[in-house]
């Protein structure tokens, strides 16, 4: 599955920890307040660690890291600067990091800018909407802090994008914010229409302050053209009914596995799911293989060792033939489209 003739690259989620309450994230409890589902370990990799498992002789095999979570935001991370800058001042190896941008001080932005700055190295900013609409789905977050935090990553030289997920209540504002981003000095707008809305297209939750509200789906569907947008109906990524369920794993093309916050090392981070009520496709591949999930985890065997392990050179290509991994054909089935459009600024 994976090559070890390439370069890897990694997904690395860093912590579990977030500021915020988006009720479309697995870590939020919609029922519950926007709270965090139980279970949350509240861990993270400090600078100790990150030193230590991935030494500089390992990641002379690794082309890029791709700091972004399941459940929790990379920035949030106590020793994240100090893991960024010894893997790109240090070991040369490019970073992409996935945040709301909505924590910590400018300064500290405007050092990671500068860090950034005159490197393959970037930052996605998750910011969707504009300062009377981001707050509706990214519970939490205070615009001001946002571009407060942007500006002075941009002004230190880095390079960032800025990532906006398509609802009904900000669809009128995608023009708006691709102007505002290229204002600011954004790289690129990439508008999303994400794939997470049941059938109905519409979710509802507890807001924090104890009533309960809805998110609908967006109604206008992205084209290449920035310029244009059209009624939607419906959308055509949604179900994979009648579709090309052939699996070409995006992970093995890409030569990228996933770790997680704990420490466990899955294809992926849509198969990466540990949690016996709601086991995802690595478990029961684990399961099948008759293996320990702890085989599996950095903290106790090299990563070099894990990606030799026979569940990722047979057994999960095995799985596909068998057309038995249902995430793998939702997210990788030939017949799937994930609508995300990114516009040069």
């Amino acid at each position: 599955m994976f090559d070890a003739q390439r370069k890897n690259k990694i997904h690395w989620e860093i912590t579990d920890l977030c500021n915020l309450k988006c009720p479309m994230c697995p870590r939020t409890d919609t029922r519950n307040r926007c709270r965090p589902v139980k279970g949350l370990q509240h861990i993270q990799f400090f600078f100790k660690d990150a030193k230590k498992l991935m030494p500089e002789a390992f990641l002379k095999q690794v082309q890029r890291i791709d700091f972004c979570g399941n459940f929790g935001d990379p920035c949030m991370a106590r020793d994240f600067f100090d893991i960024c800058e010894m893997l790109i001042a240090r070991c040369g190896v490019t970073v992409m990091v996935s945040t709301n941008g909505s924590m910590r001080r400018p300064q500290w932005w405007e050092r990671l800018g500068r860090l950034f700055a005159g490197t393959p190295s970037w930052l996605e900013f998750h910011v969707d909407g504009l300062a009377d609409t981001n707050h509706l789905y990214r519970i939490g977050a205070r615009w001001e802090n946002i571009a407060a935090n942007a500006a002075a990553f941009i002004a230190a030289g880095g390079r960032a994008d800025w990532h906006f997920i398509l609802f009904k209540h900000n669809q009128h504002q995608v023009q708006q914010a691709r102007e505002m981003a290229r204002a600011m000095g954004f790289a690129a707008f990439v508008p999303t229409d994400t794939g997470r809305f049941p059938d109905g297209g519409k979710i509802a939750y507890m807001h924090p302050e104890g009533d309960w509200r809805s998110l609908e789906q967006a109604t206008v569907r992205l084209h290449d053209d920035p310029d244009n947008a059209a009624p939607a109906g419906r959308s055509s990524h949604r179900s994979m009914t009648g579709a090309d369920e052939t699996i070409v794993c995006t992970a093995a093309e890409k030569n990228r596995f996933f770790i997680d916050a704990a420490g466990y090392l899955a294809p992926c981070c849509w198969v990466s799911n540990r949690d016996p009520l709601r086991p995802g496709d690595m478990l029961r591949a684990i399961a099948a293989a008759g293996k320990d999930p702890e085989h599996f985890n950095i903290r106790r065997r090299p990563i070099a060792d894990i990606l030799k392990d026979d569940l990722f050179s047979r057994v999960f290509p095995q799985l596909w033939g068998a057309g038995s991994l249902a995430t793998c054909r939702k997210k990788c089935g030939r017949g799937h489209r994930n609508v995300k459009i990114r516009w040069e600024l």
